[in-house]
């Protein structure tokens, strides 16, 4: 239920109206946002910050979702899938990458649930840099007398190490 109520969340991008009923009242979504500080990622192989030790860099640019509708009067479904920017360093040993991601929920400022997500990347030869989109992640949000989409935000970022996200914050321009 918890799995399901984050991510029936993700029905975001302000798509409004997504009823084929026109008797039927309007499905309101709730917000997708991208948190700035975790929303980026640049991985060195440990010997430096120099580009040379540079193994990957991330950078989520936008989550694609949609509302499927309500299901009757006690939820809504929904769907989203977040799209990042993978590019290979120039110190990477594998064509092959997994880009640890999360999904939260927050109602009325409290957060609801979280759940991991990884998307794994393969380089095709002579490719360093691949927009990729993630899997489709289909969601519940259960509705209630003064609980609607809108009443839900989303929050997508980058599953990052204490140090890397010390390094965005520093840095929140790069």
């Amino acid at each position: 239920m918890r799995l399901t109520l984050a991510l029936a969340c993700v029905c975001l991008l302000t798509l409004a109206g997504c009823n084929a009923d026109p008797n039927e009242e309007a499905v309101q979504c709730p917000q997708a946002r991208l948190l700035p500080d975790a929303s980026r990622l640049a991985r060195y192989n440990g010997q430096g910050t120099d580009i040379s030790n540079l193994v990957l860099t991330v950078r989520l640019t936008d989550v694609k979702g949609a509302c499927s509708g309500k299901l009757g009067t006690k939820a809504e479904g929904a769907h989203a899938r977040v799209v990042m920017v993978v590019t290979r360093g120039p110190a990477a040993t594998s064509a092959e990458a997994d880009i640890a991601y999360k999904i939260g929920v927050v109602h009325a400022d409290q957060p609801i649930d979280e759940k991991s997500f990884t998307q794994h990347v393969v380089f095709p030869p002579n490719v360093t840099t691949l927009e990729v989109t993630g899997q489709e992640i289909p969601m519940l949000l259960p509705l209630g007398k003064a609980v609607t989409g809108p009443s839900y935000h989303l929050y997508f970022w980058l599953d990052l190490t204490p140090a890397e996200l010390a390094a965005n914050r520093r840095n929140p321009g790069a």
